[in-house]
């Protein structure tokens, strides 16, 4: 049985051997690499398992994927060595070839090809199918509670793009519509009206992965598409009849949690920062003024992985 530290020893001492030979660090790519890593994590996390530590399970790890193979002695291990395989941070699908019962077969040598064919159509590899997520679209509600004289809390609907799912710095795009009351009478009753902000933004985010959910803050900015809707009756004094567009940008916070294989959650809170020019009624004539419709927006939606 493995102990966590012979574990990450062999894997050292692997790295070390290929790194210290002449012309092998050139040809190591990242992602071996990082599969080497993530496989490192998965063996550890099994052999370290009060229950499935005792069984020989072969661990392959191919873009976040990962495959299982070896016997266990009941379906319960065998769903156990998938829950903890999942659970590992890096691994985003985990196919399992485990079977129950029988003696343990021999480890499976590195040329996978050989030894599947050798085996029969038992054994044979399917090609592990990248998680989709590269680009997804969808849908999101929100509750916005714009501050300042353009307060009331409102709920709006904006698209969702999410663009990659990897770790690391990546593209953010972000929208983050929402409604909020015009300039009005400090004396106004009932509905004045409504100033509809529709942002469109793009910057950059910092994904970190955690199993199945992963955590984004993100800084966004772009210009935000203004319009104003007034009321067909009530004073017209002070009040808003025309807004412009402005510029517009957004800190943020956004949880993906991979719900299916092509669809995540997404939840997210930030801050929209804008200052639309209002055309005001004010003693008879038309004057221009500047708010800030700075809002808070927590939203919640669906997207789907298109590829």
């Amino acid at each position: 049985m493995y102990s966590r530290g012979s574990v990450h020893l062999l894997t050292f001492v692997l790295f070390a051997a290929l790194l210290g030979t002449p012309g092998c660090a050139a040809a190591i790519s990242p992602l071996e690499i990082d599969a080497a890593q993530t496989a490192a994590r998965v063996k550890t996390a099994l052999v370290n398992d009060p229950i499935v530590g005792v069984r020989v399970i072969d661990v392959r790890v191919r873009a976040g994927a990962v495959r299982l193979s070896g016997r266990v002695a009941s379906p319960d291990e065998a769903r156990r060595a998938v829950e903890i395989a999942r659970g590992v941070p890096g691994v985003s699908q985990v196919d399992s070839r485990l079977q129950v019962g029988g003696a343990s077969p021999e480890a499976f040598p590195e040329d996978d090809s050989r030894a599947d064919a050798a085996r029969g159509p038992a054994y044979e590899f399917a090609e592990l199918e990248d998680e989709p997520g590269g680009f997804a679209i969808g849908g999101s509600i929100g509750l916005n509670n714009p501050r300042g004289r353009a307060a009331g809390a409102r709920v709006s609907i904006s698209p969702l793009v999410r663009l990659g799912s990897g770790g690391g710095l990546g593209p953010a795009v972000a929208f983050d519509w929402f409604d909020a009351a015009p300039i009005a009478p400090p004396d106004a009753v009932g509905d004045v009206g409504r100033v509809r902000v529709r942002p469109v933004m793009a910057g950059v985010r910092y994904t970190l992965p955690l199993g199945r959910l992963s955590l984004s803050p993100s800084l966004v900015g772009g210009y935000a598409f203004n319009s104003l809707r007034v009321a067909e009756t009530g004073a017209v004094e002070r009040l808003s009849v025309g807004v412009a567009n402005s510029f517009a940008w957004r800190p943020g916070v956004s949880i993906w949690v991979e719900s299916g294989r092509r669809t995540a959650i997404h939840l997210s809170v930030g801050r929209v920062m804008t200052s639309p020019r209002f055309t005001v009624v004010e003693g008879g004539r038309l004057r221009e003024r500047s708010l800030s419709a700075d809002a808070t927006i927590l939203q919640i939606g669906l997207a789907y992985k298109v590829f």
